[in-house]
């Protein structure tokens, strides 16, 4: 399995295998790599620049079970194989290779660390694999974007976060496939405020009503449930509740509708303990459709599927020229 910089892998693999090349700057003639480690450390800088995956692992494995190697050698070592996976997996991209062949290699890469590319690339790839029922996991992608975002708040895992615009993707789609999961995904991260500096304006809940009804289902219900208890922990600030629709049907009925279901929505939260004059409602209809990500990925059914939400707005968040049309 050589690893190859072809002009077809992606951005995000390019710059992994920058990553990996930096990482090893130094390393080898530090006081810190001495005597047996200094050996292991040449042979597993040699095995990088070969970029061949089989004889990294087997390096990073004699560095990772070496007692002479400090811990920080050891922690860059699986660091740099991990992320020698994602190359990996995007050489198989780029010749054709199954989506599940590279998942299976990004996910064995996980055995060594779990950078926040690696993880990302694992729910891109997730959307594209389906399982013995022929049915994409969703939720297992959703996990993945979430972990992503997690490590991406880890200043010790992440020094240096990715661009505003990265942050913003991984959180799109973090939402797009934990709304098209039939099992409840919780969206712990997606109700963090703050990511490395990119503040939230608004969290989309996935609650999912009874057709042509402001009515939840059970599963719209645990939604509505968990979002109660995020906003508790944040003290109960002053929100606003947007409700949207697809775009099916005229602008007169999803007005009324997304208006009902967003009151649906304040009433649960009222009946809950959050204080009604900290709540206000709008109903948006079809007038502000959700930025999809990847939106040729998914079906009509999905698309729409998606732009059925309720946002929960923070009022309290900084105004911006970029403001969505829910905080306005």
């Amino acid at each position: 399995m050589k690893i190859t910089t072809r002009r077809s892998l992606s951005l995000a693999s390019v710059a992994a295998l920058a990553i990996i090349l930096a990482m090893g700057e130094g390393v080898g003639n530090t006081a810190s790599a001495q005597g047996g480690c200094q050996s292991l450390m040449v042979g597993f800088d040699r095995s990088v620049e070969h970029r061949d995956l089989v004889a990294i692992i087997a390096a990073a494995d004699r560095v990772r079970d070496s007692f002479e190697c400090p811990a920080s050698e050891r922690a860059r070592t699986v660091r740099r194989t991990a992320l020698a996976h994602l190359v990996d997996a995007q050489r198989l991209a780029s010749t054709g290779q199954s989506a599940a062949r590279q998942l299976a290699i990004l996910e064995a890469g996980t055995r060594y660390d779990r950078p926040w590319q690696l993880l990302a690339a694992i729910g891109d790839v997730k959307q594209r694999v389906t399982g013995p029922d022929g049915q994409v996991d969703y939720s297992a992608a959703s996990r993945a974007y979430q972990e992503a975002l997690n490590q991406i708040n880890d200043e010790i895992s992440t020094p240096t976060p990715p661009p505003r615009h990265e942050i913003e993707r991984l959180r799109r789609l973090a939402d797009q496939t934990r709304s098209l999961s039939p099992r409840f995904v919780s969206g712990e991260v997606l109700h963090t405020r703050n990511t490395r500096g990119v503040e939230v304006e608004a969290v989309t809940v996935p609650v999912q009503f009874v057709f042509d009804s402001d009515q939840m289902t059970d599963l719209g219900r645990r939604y509505a449930e968990e979002t109660m208890r995020f906003l508790a922990q944040q003290n109960r600030p002053r929100i606003r509740l947007a409700g949207h629709t697809d775009p099916k049907g005229s602008d007169e009925y999803n007005d009324r509708l997304s208006s009902r279901r967003a009151a649906a929505m304040r009433n649960y939260l009222v009946q809950n303990g959050y204080p009604a004059e900290a709540i206000e409602v709008k109903g948006l209809g079809k007038r502000a459709p959700l930025l999809i990500e990847n939106e040729a990925s998914y079906s009509v059914e999905q698309i729409h599927q998606m732009r059925r939400r309720v946002e929960v707005c923070f009022k309290d968040a900084s105004a911006g020229a970029n403001r969505s049309e829910s905080c306005k």
